[in-house]
């Protein structure tokens, strides 16, 4: 029998297929159980964070620092940020207003979709928590041995009797 270190190597192209997409690394190494469950629970989290906080809770520019962990979701942080610049920053979906400034101040112009407040940080986090979840995923996807999502791990009964 052998031992569980000698199964274990390293496969980056499990972590690149799950950047591009959360699952995908998992699915594309025959573990689609896991896969698919990592899947829902990162997009979960990053679409949960999308509908409290809105669309500029991805934001490359104005929340820097909370993007390097967003981007961890791979092209759709990338996507949902472009979204943001294109509508909500352009002006396209409904006319910019202007904020108070300090006097002296160039003026400042704000979408009036912006979202404010506790609900936008909590989906900024939410965003946030998605990509910090999807590096542990990409990180089980480059180690985790191929086709293993049948395989016992020595915890349940053999016999299928109550335990």
């Amino acid at each position: 029998m052998p031992d569980a270190a000698s199964e274990t190597s390293f496969r980056p192209l499990g972590a690149i297929l799950g950047w591009v997409f959360p699952g995908l690394g998992h699915i594309a190494s025959g573990n689609a159980k896991r896969g698919i469950m990592a899947m829902a629970g990162v997009l979960i989290l990053f679409f949960g964070g999308l509908l409290v906080g809105g669309v500029d809770c991805v934001d490359r520019t104005e929340d820097r620092l909370w993007f390097f962990g967003q981007a961890c979701c791979g092209p759709i942080a990338f996507a949902a940020d472009k979204v943001n610049e294109m509508q909500l920053k352009s002006g396209d979906a409904a006319p910019l207003i202007e904020t108070a400034s300090y006097p002296g101040q160039p003026k400042v112009f704000v979408s009036p979709f912006k979202g404010i407040a506790h609900a936008n940080e909590f989906g900024t986090l939410f965003v946030f928590l998605a990509g910090l979840l999807n590096i542990c995923v990409l990180l089980d996807a480059a180690v985790r041995p191929p086709s293993s999502d049948g395989r016992s791990s020595g915890r349940r009964a053999v016999d299928g009797g109550a335990a």
